[in-house]
Parts: C-alpha cells; sequence; structure tokens
C-alpha cells in the first residue's frame, strides 16, 4: 500500500463525507489491516458519481458501521 495514497483518500474522503474523527479514525485502522479493500475503495471513490448517484456512500456506512 502506498501511504502517501492511503491518506490522500483518507483527506478527500474525511473532507467530502464530513466524516467526525472517531470514523475516520475506525476507517483509517479498517483499511489499514486490509490492501485489498483499501484498493476496492479507492477505486470506488474515484468513481464515485454515476449521474446524481453516489455509489461509494454505501460502501463507506458499511465499512464505519462494522
Amino acid at each position: 500500500m502506498n501511504l502517501n495514497e492511503f491518506n490522500l483518500a483518507l483527506k478527500m474522503i474525511q473532507d467530502d463525507y464530513k466524516l467526525t474523527s472517531q470514523e475516520l479514525e475506525r476507517l483509517s485502522r479498517r483499511l489499514m489491516a486490509d490492501d485489498r479493500e483499501f484498493e476496492r475503495l479507492w477505486a470506488l471513490y474515484k468513481r464515485r458519481r454515476t449521474g446524481k448517484t453516489d455509489v461509494f456512500i454505501e460502501g463507506l456506512k458499511e465499512l464505519l458501521e462494522s
């Protein structure tokens, strides 16, 4: 995992989705534990807009709830 890309992803996600520090910490731990999960989520984030539908938010909610 590229740590610069990881930090950029967290910063962008935090800014766009107004995550609290607790949510950001939970997401960070979860993504650090699994490279494939990070790659999947980051790819989903980069193509999150499909018309007016945000396809990223469901994946984000799933990670924050579990």
